[in-house]
């Protein structure tokens, strides 16, 4: 199969859709990535996320988008926009296996929905036509998910291959990139995995950049492996990323990592890394977090965490913080203050007068599932009921 700039322009991308309508931009933005300026590169960029790969969702075009991708990443060229140019590529490629392999098990389904005929909707030039018709609108979709996994296995040599580049940003969204393609057993294979994770665990220690070693690490876990050395490591940002693994997860050492981490370092945690591991597309506590509290079901024992993070966190981060921490602080959902680790933590919520604005919906969901009011004068008085 072509790749690179064989693949297109062997590819009719009058017949390929993308979110925006027919693909026949597709040549000129993917031309750009080596052969454009600055602000041609930027529009390109722009284009794989909105257009080709649509908040996660793909479309008959990315399928012969990934083609091209796949051969331009073993191009010199793409350096000459820098490392950024070839990890927004190595990004997007992961957003494409990722959408592959989240419906891989049901590929069967996928080929039967596809074999409506879309070629007379496409032929007549109709395609508001194509989303009207709820076959031709599954055929579609299936056919655009069927493309890309057709293509997928053309990224491993690459993708594998850039793990030897020389920028450190770059080696790590390859280690990210592959460590998805890893979660794709058909197209990766158990020996190629194996290899993945020896490849990713000597890159880890030989690496003197945490933010690196801390994407690596984070990927190992991914990978399954449980890579306890790395919970002795001297950066606090490596051990939290060591710690998250879910093979770790009945580790008491790895927990005591987290809850640390957090407690102690809430306000400073985003400083640890110049730059964030891609996983992490939010503040890196938000994840700390959440796997935190998939490990942790005791208030007493989280209440250190809850407090710090209160006193740092702001109304916005209800979904992400504060929310996670009322639903666990109250599991009986019946708004009782039983406990003295409960009216400390309300207690906290209480004092921090930001997180109160009856205008602002998204904490009520958080509340009701406590069994609270989401009214701060309620919740005082119910603290001295207490």
């Amino acid at each position: 199969m072509l790749t690179g700039l064989s693949a297109l322009e062997a590819t009719d991308w009058s017949r390929l859709l993308h979110a925006y309508g027919r693909a026949t931009d597709a040549p000129d933005h993917l031309r750009a990535l080596v052969e454009g300026d600055e602000s041609a590169r930027s529009a390109a960029l722009s284009y794989l996320g909105s257009a080709i790969l649509h908040q996660g969702t793909p479309w008959t075009a990315t399928g012969p988008v990934t083609c091209v991708l796949a051969g331009l990443l073993a191009e010199p060229r793409l350096d000459s926009g820098g490392p950024r140019l070839r990890v927004r590529v190595l990004a997007f490629l992961a957003g494409v296996v990722e959408a592959v392999g989240d419906r891989w098990a049901s590929r069967q389904e996928l080929e039967r929905m596809a074999r409506y005929d879309l070629a007379p909707l496409l032929d007549a030039g109709d395609d508001d036509a194509l989303y009207e018709d709820e076959e031709a609108a599954d055929a579609l979709y299936a056919t655009s998910l069927l493309g890309c996994a057709r293509v997928v296995p053309l990224l491993v040599e690459p993708v594998l291959a850039s793990l030897d580049h020389p920028d450190t940003s770059v080696r790590a969204q390859a280690a990210t990139t592959a460590a998805q393609l890893a979660r794709v057993p058909e197209v990766f294979g158990e020996a190629r995995r194996q290899a993945l994770v020896l490849r990713l665990t000597a890159l880890a220690q030989a690496t003197a950049n945490t933010d690196e070693r801390s994407t690596l690490v984070l990927m190992l876990g991914e990978l399954g492996v449980a890579p306890t050395a790395f919970l002795e490591d001297a950066s606090p940002a490596v051990r939290v990323c060591a710690a998250m693994a879910k093979t770790l997860a009945t580790n008491e050492a790895a927990t005591r990592e987290l809850l640390q981490a957090l407690e102690h370092h809430a306000a400073r945690m985003d400083d640890w890394f110049t730059v964030r591991p891609p996983p992490f597309e939010m503040r890196p506590r938000f994840y700390v977090l959440e796997r935190l509290l998939e490990r942790v079901e005791d208030c007493d024992r989280l209440l250190p965490v809850a407090v710090a993070l209160v006193r740092v966190t702001t109304r916005s981060f209800v979904d992400q913080e504060w929310g996670p921490l009322l639903a666990a602080a109250f599991p009986a959902g019946d708004g009782q203050v039983r406990t003295d680790a409960q009216r400390r933590f309300l207690s906290e919520l209480v004092a921090n007068a930001d997180l109160w604005e009856p205008t602002f919906g998204n904490p009520g969901r958080w509340f009701l599932k406590a069994g609270l009011p989401y009214q701060r004068e309620s919740c005082a008085e119910r603290l001295q009921g207490a």
